[in-house]
């Protein structure tokens, strides 16, 4: 699949720590540095964890149903924004923008649809995750940004678009409940 669009990654990122910031005020978090790189990284894990779950391709007991596109792409997006927000804290936003021809690379890449391949691409994010937050390697944050941009917009097939409408929708939302507080 080749996407015709590239994603707006600056805008997504900013909208991200605007998001964190109204969350902050909304509920009067005063949060560490360190804990708040932490706490990031671990529900980023969580959300990739609930993706794939939801994705249904390494359901060997047959418990789940496989969701549908669109709860895939609301659980996708997730995921993007908790990225985004990690190289915030980090200081590695340098790492997520992506040239041209990167997007034409990621985007035109292969459709993985078999067991073993999305096991091994989920897997391989999920170590270099790892290898970014624990031994702060940058290029690793990169190859797992890579990867999981090709996991949702080629493995899945959820379009720069979808991700774009799902990922307002999620700050919208998440506005609104803030607005609440």
């Amino acid at each position: 699949m080749t996407a015709n669009k590239q994603l707006d990654i600056t805008k997504l990122l900013h909208q991200a720590i605007d998001l964190e910031l109204a969350a902050d005020d909304a509920y009067d978090l005063l949060i560490g540095p360190e804990t708040r790189q932490q706490t990031i990284y671990l529900q980023l894990d969580v959300q990739l964890s609930r993706f794939a779950s939801l994705a249904g391709w390494a359901d060997v007991l047959h418990v789940n149903q496989p969701a549908s596109h669109q709860q895939l792409v609301a659980q996708y997006v997730k995921v993007v924004a908790l990225f985004l927000l990690f190289s915030a804290k980090r200081q590695w936003t340098h790492l997520i923008v992506l040239s041209a021809e990167q997007w034409q690379r990621i985007s035109g890449a292969d459709k993985k649809d078999q067991l073993a391949d999305l096991n091994r691409e989920y897997l391989a994010i999920k170590n270099l995750l790892n290898g970014a937050y624990v031994s702060r390697h940058q290029e690793d944050l990169r190859h797992a940004w890579h990867l999981l941009l090709k996991l949702g917009i080629v493995d899945f097939e959820i379009s720069p678009a979808e991700i774009t409408s799902a990922y307002q929708q999620m700050v919208t939302t998440a506005n609104q409940q803030f607005d609440q507080q």
